[in-house]
């Protein structure tokens, strides 16, 4: 999802034009478009260590998905925030992608948990290991 909302944004910072050239050659839309590709590849980095501790057994592994979750789905929202914001009005309608990639962001970000909610239970289990809910215990 942040791969295709990003793609987007900076699709349309290539092709609209303002002043006679394009908008994404505007300083500080460069720096969001940053902004957005860092998020990305950090949201990688947390699954790809997720996943290297799926692989060698490694006993937090619930805490290392909360993590992963949390990061995504804040990257997300941003991504869809930013990417609505950089097209402007037509951002916000149904016809305009980016919209929808909003919508379904707040919808996801909601399921399973908020990135606030997912890293205090991170925190809580970093600080104090025996405090962890059963289910992530095990």
């Amino acid at each position: 999802m942040i791969r295709g909302v990003t793609a987007r944004a900076l699709h349309h910072l290539r092709t609209r034009e303002q002043f006679g050239v394009a908008i994404g050659t505007f300083q500080a839309l460069r720096h969001r478009a940053v902004d957005l590709h860092l998020q990305q590849e950090l949201v990688s980095a947390a699954l790809d260590d997720a996943c290297a501790a799926a692989d060698a057994g490694a006993p937090d592994l619930p805490m290392r998905a909360a993590r992963v979750k949390a990061r995504a789905s804040s990257a997300a929202l941003l991504a869809a925030k930013e990417a609505t914001q950089m097209h402007g009005a037509m951002g916000y309608t149904d016809e305009c992608e980016v919209g929808l990639f909003l919508k379904r962001a707040l919808a996801l970000s909601a399921w399973l948990g908020n990135a606030s909610e997912l890293r205090a239970l991170h925190a809580r289990a970093c600080l104090h290991p025996q405090s962890l809910p059963v289910a992530a215990t095990a």
